[in-house]
This record gives C-alpha cells, structure tokens and sequence, in this order.
C-alpha cells in the first residue's frame, strides 16, 4: 500500500498547533499524542507529513519567516523613504501580534537556526534582516538618515522594535495600562531622529506612516 499522499491543509494545522505549544509550554510537550489530539487526528497524521518532531519544529521557523518576509515586503515603495521604513516597523508590529506564537518561536530558542540551521533556513531569516536593510539603506541614500555602517544600523533598529515587541507580549502595557501602540510610535521616531532625521521631516513621515499603517491593520 502507498503512502498517504501529504495534505498541505494538514501540514499547517500542525506547523500551527506545534507553535502554540512551543511558544507557551516548552518543547518537551510537542509531541505527536498532543498534536494529534489538538487536531483532531491519529498520531499517524503527524508521521504522514514530518518525519518527526525535529523537523516538525524546524517547520515552524520556516512558516514563521515566510510569513514575516511578506509583512516585510508588503509596504508599497513611496517617494518617502523614512515613511516607507516606519510603515515597515508598523508590519513589524503587527505581524508580532498577529502571529505571536511563530514570533515567540523564531526569536526565542528558534535564533539558534541562524547558527547551525540548513542553509535555507539562513537565507529565509536574512532575507527579512535584508529586507530591513534596505529601508534603512533608501532613508540613507534621500539624505534623511546619516548611516556610516548600514549593518550596525540595522541591528540597532532591531533591537528597538524587538525589545519592543518582547515587553508588549510579555503583557507590561495592558498590566500598567499603559499605551503600547504610543510607545512603538514613539520607538519609530527616535530611530528617525537618533539617525539624523529632521524633527519636522519625522513628523511629516510618521503622519504618513500611520495613515498607511492603519489602513493595513484593517486588512
């Protein structure tokens, strides 16, 4: 008898199960009774579509960042590239929110695959870093930004958002009722600001920013 062919359908409810899991309780409950019992499946379906749990979890770095490399790439390439670079920090955002159990896995333990991951796995999670780049790269080339070292700076940005991002999910904001989105805004305009920007140029930007941001969270 053949093999029951992989149903893709399948594969992502448990990509999807396992992240949860993962991102809440620890690699040692992502086991096949689990996943099985969380979709409403035999344990075989598990061995139909992974070989087993390590590639499982390898999966859901993947998924993570094939996801997080849309959001990245999706906003529309203006004549204002400080506007462009801060509605990519607003997907950022958002993508984090949205997706928070693939976000807490591809940064979290997940980070060591950029180490000692399959050479796809590098290239799927540099591609975002890259990505990242060359916002910062057009904001740099308009005169808007002063960048001396275009890696440096972008690691410096990352930190931000994901600093950022890291406190928001871990609850602080709605604990203190404190305004979370304010304080992205503000993370977004000191990054113009710390790079050089014009305070009345940041202003005009992240106006625009928002505009578009918020027209995309209604999507």
């Amino acid at each position: 008898m053949s093999p029951r062919p992989s149903d893709p359908y399948m594969r992502l409810q448990l990509v999807e199960a396992a992240a949860r899991i993962l991102s809440t309780e620890g690699r040692s409950e992502v086991t096949a009774r689990r996943l099985a019992r969380e979709v409403g499946a035999s344990t075989q379906v598990v061995y139909t579509h992974f070989h087993g749990m390590d590639e499982l979890v390898a999966e859901i770095w993947r998924e993570g960042f094939r996801r997080f490399g849309a959001k990245l790439d999706e906003p529309a390439v203006t004549d204002d590239p400080a506007a462009d670079f801060m509605v990519q920090g607003w997907g950022y955002r958002r993508f984090a929110l949205r997706d928070s159990h693939l976000y807490r896995v591809m940064f979290g333990a997940g980070l060591s695959a950029l180490r000692d991951g399959e050479a796809d796995d590098l290239d799927a999670g540099s591609a975002t870093f890259l990505s990242l780049l060359t916002r910062i790269e057009r904001c740099r080339d308009a005169g808007r930004w002063l960048v001396d070292d275009l890696f440096t700076a972008g690691e410096v940005v990352w930190a931000v958002t994901h600093g950022h991002m890291s406190i928001e999910l871990s609850g602080y904001f709605d604990a203190l009722d404190r305004d979370a989105e304010r304080t992205y805004e503000e993370c977004l305009r000191r990054i113009g600001l710390a790079f050089g920007d014009q305070p009345d140029h940041v202003e005009a930007s992240l106006k625009k920013a928002l505009r578009r941001a918020r027209a995309a969270d209604k999507k």
